[in-house]
C-alpha cells in the first residue's frame, strides 16, 4: 500500500509539472498621441486685441479698418489675433507678449505681414512686420 501511495504521488507530481502551462503576461502599452501637424504660413492682414474682436465680431471686417493701435496696446492682457482673408485667428500666448512688443514700437502699424506656426487652432508667431 505504501508503494501505491509512493507511486500515486510521483504520478500526480510529473502530471504536474508535465502538463504546467507557462504564465504568460501580456502589457499593452497605450500608443503616442498622433503628433498635432505644424504647418508654417504667412497672412497679411490686421492685428486686433481679442477684447475688441469679441465686441465686434458681427462687424469685424469694419471694425479693424477704423480700429486704433493705441486701442490695441490698451487691450493687450486679453491677447491677440490677426484679421486676414475674411478669418480671424488668434496667437498662443508666448506670441501675444511678441505682438505687444512689437506694437510698442513708434514705427509699427496694425496693418502687418505675419509668419507663424499653426498649431491647432492658434498662430505661433515667427515673425511680423509692417505691411509694405
Amino acid at each position: 500500500m505504501k508503494k501505491f501511495l509512493l507511486i500515486a504521488i510521483l504520478l500526480c507530481a510529473a502530471a504536474t509539472v508535465a502538463f504546467a502551462q507557462p504564465t504568460v503576461t501580456t502589457t499593452t502599452t497605450p500608443a503616442p498621441a498622433a503628433a498635432t501637424a505644424v504647418e508654417t504660413i504667412t497672412l497679411t492682414g490686421d492685428v486686433i486685441d481679442n477684447m475688441c474682436a469679441d465686441a465686434n465680431k458681427d462687424n469685424l471686417a469694419a471694425f479693424v479698418a477704423t480700429h486704433a493701435k493705441q486701442c490695441a496696446l490698451s487691450c493687450a492682457d486679453s491677447g491677440y489675433a490677426i484679421f486676414a482673408d475674411g478669418k480671424l485667428t488668434k496667437f498662443d500666448q508666448d506670441s501675444n507678449a511678441k505682438v505687444a512688443e512689437y506694437l510698442k514700437k513708434e514705427d509699427s502699424k496694425l496693418q502687418v505681414v505675419v509668419t507663424a506656426k499653426k498649431v491647432g487652432e492658434e498662430l505661433s508667431l515667427v515673425s511680423i512686420e509692417n505691411q509694405k
